[in-house]
């Protein structure tokens, strides 16, 4: 009798375990997008990059985000989002629409999202693993942050 309990048990904590595995990843934070989607989709690694319209670096890296969306777009989320620091929503939407901007994108409005991954200045570039983890920081678009985003594609 003390055999079956085990192994009964033993069964139950794989089956436990089993179901665990196989649930989603929980995405680490939840947005919607000017465009009304809701983000992350927690099914790949995340690309987010933090920018504003007044910062011409940012500016500079645009056409990079938007060709990194457009080639990546099964195999890793790429996330725009703009701090809101001196910001509109109108502002924002405006810019993404006359440069033919698609890459989703999110209007920080509060610095809720600056405020969780502590964003300093912009640009930055934060890659997440498809854990939500943080694996990679840059402040400009630098040769190692195309490297890693290249191993992604």
């Amino acid at each position: 009798m003390k055999y079956r309990n085990s192994l009964s048990a033993m069964a139950l904590a794989i089956a436990s375990f089993s179901n665990q595995a196989a649930e989603p990843v929980k995405p680490p934070f939840k947005a919607t997008s000017i465009s009304g989607e809701t983000l992350p989709t927690g099914k790949s690694p995340i690309y987010l990059k933090f920018w504003a319209t007044w910062c011409s670096y940012c500016l500079e890296e645009m056409p990079h985000l938007q060709g990194t969306y457009e080639h990546t777009k099964d195999t890793l989320e790429v996330i725009s989002v703009n701090i809101g620091f001196n910001q509109n929503l109108g502002l924002v939407k405006r810019y993404m629409a006359k440069h033919d901007y698609t890459v989703p994108t999110i209007f920080d409005e509060r610095g809720e999202l600056v405020k969780k991954y502590n964003v300093t200045g912009t640009p930055t570039h934060i890659l997440l693993d498809s854990q939500g983890k943080e694996v990679f920081r840059s402040a400009l678009l630098t040769d190692e942050l195309k490297q890693r985003l290249s191993a992604l594609k």
